[in-house]
């Protein structure tokens, strides 16, 4: 395969950039970041893409994506590169936007798209995978030395050669699917899982005892907040509750003292109102009686001096009769006399009769008025009295339910109070301490529900793990009889590989102590590699570890590897072998042996920032195709 052509649309900071590649050298000069590195890149990203990393890895110098994503133009993200094969030639076209990736070939012969099944370039190239293309073909800086991948597909080669006399079956890859499945098995976390397990299904077994006691608790608490409940509506149903009953008529009891204090009061008015009626009632009949014998004395009185009249008129009678010597003069003076007599008696007696009378009547009608004042007061004092007795029954049968007290006395009120007053206090302290007790089981009650509803689900969780304890116990032991079977079949490929690689692997350290010969100017002349590309040199007749050889003998010897696997992996389609700053550890001598060494090959790519490189190509007469960037 020749690259004959890169064309850059937008890559890092090229941008619309053609550059054309000839068959032979081609030397590609370049400062310090210049771009020689993005150019090498661009090339594996046409041959292979470039995936955007993800996690961890993303917009770290590890992302080539993003590294070479252009911010300006990132849907113009890509390029072309034209390629020969045989007598055929392509241009492979490819966006690297994340949002419309794309691959596409173009016979540029016929002008036809290649459809690709896969949309891979080893379809169009077999054998030549990413792998294969850093390991060998692709030479960075200071990275001559190959990876584990590289012995991995030198194994596969010789294995296949050896078995199947071709590249075609690919037993490596059944080694490696096998290491694969024994990786994948050995990392099944059955002893985390197993420990994970244990410690949960202990976990639940406490929670189970926990669930045991706090049930337990529930149940004790519940059966004391029954009782206590009970108690309080037991006090609040019986002579407890009568009893706090008539603590809350106190303030009733009280204003019944205060009406019977009024009542009493105005009962000992009325009591004062009658005795002073009274009295003056018996002063009113004694008045009356005495008018009454006054009468009596007055009509005795008046009979009297009518007589006395009479005899005054007879006497004056007598005296004219004697007098005047006539007896009708003397009938005369004696009926005049007497008739005076008596009308000034009558006019005396009707006048003191009239005052009397007077008087009588006044007293009789004041006697009357009080009589029936003392009714009235007698009524109004009998509906006192029996006020004042109900209340002092009802006050008195009060007291008695909490005092014993003979008498209804303010000292007895007040004695009554105190021990109402430290009933209610008593009362109060027992409420309030039966209800706070009843609040803390209810806090108590509420807490142990809440965890155990938290815990509901924990019986059904323990029998799950149990369970899966179980069940990762049988897969562990399925896991050991799967992984010894396995660790049987890689150690009898193992097995079979040394075997290959001591009858095949010959023809690599043949291909590869021919070009070591020609790199080193012959002073090693043959290299040995065993089955794990541990690699030795054979000088004056003994064999050096290459870990003893100097850094620039290391790299000329990875380097030489590098070129025969190359040919050996890709057989008759030889590739270009692309350098980039590869020679930064050789002296002038050694970079002239590479130079004679990869003269003769189809296509060679130097990325280069010194101008050594070009002057000693030109020193060895070579003929190169040189571009400054």
């Amino acid at each position: 395969m020749l690259i004959t052509r890169l064309k850059v649309n937008y890559f890092g900071k090229f941008s619309d950039k053609e550059i054309e590649l000839k068959p032979g050298i081609n030397l590609i000069y370049g400062e310090n970041e210049a771009g020689k590195s993005t150019l090498h890149t661009f090339i594996r990203g046409m041959l292979f893409g470039i995936e955007r990393l993800r996690g961890r890895g993303a917009a770290t110098k590890e992302d080539t994506y993003t590294r070479y994503l252009p911010w300006d133009y990132p849907g113009a993200y890509g390029g072309q590169m034209d390629i020969k094969l045989a007598d055929k030639e392509y241009r492979l076209e490819r966006s690297f936007h994340a949002i419309d990736k794309s691959f596409t070939v173009i016979d540029l012969i016929t002008g036809r798209e290649i459809k690709l099944k896969e949309g891979h370039i080893s379809e169009l190239i077999p054998g030549l995978t990413e792998s294969t293309y850093r390991n060998t073909i692709s030479i960075e800086q200071l990275r001559a030395e190959t990876d584990t991948e590289l012995a991995s597909h030198v194994r596969n080669y010789i294995t296949n050669l050896s078995i199947a006399k071709s590249r075609e079956v690919n037993v490596e890859k059944a080694l490696g699917l096998l290491k694969e499945q024994k990786k994948a098995l050995e990392s099944l976390p059955y002893s985390n899982q197993l420990k994970t397990l244990s410690e949960e299904i202990s976990e639940g077994e406490a929670r189970e005892k926990r669930i045991d006691s706090l049930t337990a608790s529930l149940k004790e608490l519940k059966s004391k907040e029954i009782i206590l409940r009970e108690q309080m509506e037991k006090h609040q149903g019986t002579k407890n509750h009568e009893e706090d009953m008539l603590i809350s008529q106190l303030p009733a009891i009280l204003e019944k003292y205060r009406s019977y204090q009024e009542l009493f009061k105005q009962y000992s008015m009325m009591s004062s109102q009658a005795e002073e009626l009274n009295n003056k009632l018996t002063r009113y009949e004694k008045y009356i009686e005495d008018l009454d014998k006054k009468q009596e004395i007055n009509k005795e009185e008046t009979k009297g001096k009518y007589l006395l009249y009479i005899t005054f008129g007879i006497l004056a009678g007598l005296l004219s009769f004697f007098a005047a010597k006539s007896l009708i003069v003397a009938v005369v003076i004696l009926i005049v006399v007497i008739l005076a007599g008596m009308v000034l008696l009558t006019l005396s007696d009707k006048r003191n009769r009239t005052s009397d009378k007077e008087e009588y009547l006044k007293a009789a009608l004041s006697l009357e008025h009080g009589k029936e004042q003392l009714e009235d007061l007698a009524i109004r004092r009998k509906k006192l009295e029996d006020d004042c007795d109900e209340l002092h029954d009802t006050i008195m049968l009060y007291m008695q339910e909490f005092v014993s007290e003979d008498e209804l006395t303010f000292e007895a009120i007040e004695r009554l109070k105190d021990t109402i007053e430290s009933k209610k206090s008593e009362a109060s302290q027992k409420q309030n301490e039966q209800n706070k007790m009843l609040q803390e089981y209810n806090f108590q009650i509420g807490k142990i529900s809440l965890e155990l509803s938290q815990l509901e689900d924990n019986e059904t969780e323990l029998i799950k793990n149990k369970e899966q304890y179980t069940y990762v116990i049988q897969k562990q032991k399925e896991n050991e009889l799967e992984l010894n079977a396995l660790n049987l079949a890689i150690e009898t490929i193992e097995e079979l590989s040394v075997t290959i690689h001591d009858s095949f692997g010959l023809e690599l350290n043949a291909a590869v102590s021919d070009v070591i010969d020609t790199v080193t100017n012959h002073k090693y002349q043959e290299l040995k590699i065993d089955e794990k590309l541990n690699i030795k040199l054979g000088w004056n007749d003994k064999y050096i570890i290459l870990d003893r050889l100097s850094a620039g003998t290391i790299d000329q010897v990875y380097f030489a590897l590098r070129l025969a696997v190359s040919d050996l992996l890709m057989g008759n389609e030889h590739m270009p072998i692309i350098l980039d700053d590869s020679f930064a550890l050789y002296d002038d001598s050694r970079v002239k042996a590479v130079f004679t060494t990869i003269a003769n090959r189809s296509q060679v790519i130097l990325f280069s920032c010194q101008r050594r490189e070009k002057q000693v190509l030109k020193d060895l007469g070579l003929l190169f195709n040189y571009t400054e960037i």
